[in-house]
């Protein structure tokens, strides 16, 4: 017996330090990944790494004819739209690009992610493409950007489509856990802003209704796109918190609005967000259409189904067009 504990003590002690190294090594970012090979494995055939106004991005541009700029949601990047890049390009010049602070893009140099800087961006970024006019698209919280901008430039804006976004601060609704996402957002304080594959897997699935599309490969893309970003600061937003100037930039927007929503998205439910999105919208060319069984990252989750959703809006505007 005595042997027996003594081996179950150097089993238990080992275990510990092994779960002491680990720690130490993601609270000191050795494990955080290196960008040559996140370049290599997440980066598109049309990937540019260009600088606009002093900030680092990741772009991609394909196709031809009307502007199309997309704006992914938090904690994704470029490549959360590639469905709808496949079918927009078609008709359509798109344009795509990682976000400060996420993808493969750097961090802002102010340590400012809120919606006033995200307008400003999406405007230096057109008139470093030259771009007079364009169709704007935002999904989850780059909705708050790109309300902003649509409101304040309605000079340069041809369409807006928004895809579920919060139409005010955000209220966020109880969601059931997995227990091992439970036990890694547990741990996850501990790590310094490293996260586990354990904890973006639960992130995604607690934000998807079909499961099984969240595959091994998307988890390690967001944990080492998401992990490249340990340490960076981030300033507060201005305003206290998130969202709060949404109503009033959705309440000057006049151009035609399409609001994109999944029928079934735990963070902004239709019901509420999307129902006030479209009664706050100032566009007499507006309409609100579900996306039936489709979670909070929808242009990653339902791609197909929504990009075609937006190409009958926008080919309609543009071609006079009415099928999909």
């Amino acid at each position: 017996m005595k042997r027996f504990l003594r081996r179950a003590g150097l089993v238990l002690l080992v275990v510990l330090l092994g779960c002491g190294l680990f720690v130490l090594a993601a609270r000191s970012g050795w494990l955080r990944p290196d960008d040559k090979d996140l370049r290599a494995r997440y980066g598109l055939s049309g990937s540019q790494y260009v600088t606009i106004g002093g900030q680092e991005l990741h772009l991609v541009e394909e196709g031809s004819g009307p502007a199309v700029i997309l704006v992914h949601g938090s904690y994704g990047s470029l490549r959360m739209w590639n469905e709808w890049a496949d079918r927009l390009k078609r008709r359509y010049r798109v344009i795509r690009f990682d976000r400060p602070g996420m993808g493969l893009s750097g961090p802002n140099g102010d340590a400012r992610y809120d919606g006033d800087a995200e307008a400003e961006l999406i405007g230096k970024l057109a008139d470093h493409l030259k771009l007079t006019r364009f169709t704007l698209v935002g999904t989850s919280s780059s909705g708050e950007g790109a309300a902003h901008f649509a409101a304040l430039h309605p000079e340069r804006i041809d369409a807006v489509i928004l895809a579920n976004i919060a139409a005010g601060p955000l209220v966020m609704h109880p969601q059931q856990r997995s227990a091992m996402f439970k036990v890694a957002a547990m741990v996850d304080p501990w790590l310094k802003g490293w996260h586990s594959q354990a904890l973006w897997r639960g992130v995604l699935e607690t934000n998807y209704v079909d499961k099984a599309k969240v595959t091994p490969e998307l988890v390690r893309e967001w944990t080492e796109l998401n992990n490249r970003t340990q340490g960076w600061p981030r300033k507060p937003w201005p305003s206290g918190k998130p969202f709060s100037g949404t109503p009033d930039d959705l309440a000057a927007i006049k151009a035609p609005t399409l609001l994109l929503w999944s029928d079934r998205d735990p963070e902004t439910p239709v019901e509420v967000d999307g129902r006030r999105a479209l009664a706050l919208l100032a566009s007499t060319d507006k309409a609100l259409v579900t996306i039936p069984d489709c979670g909070h990252m929808m242009p990653q989750e339902c791609g197909p189904q929504s990009a075609v959703a937006a190409a009958t809006f926008l080919d309609r505007l543009h071609f006079g067009e009415t099928k999909p």
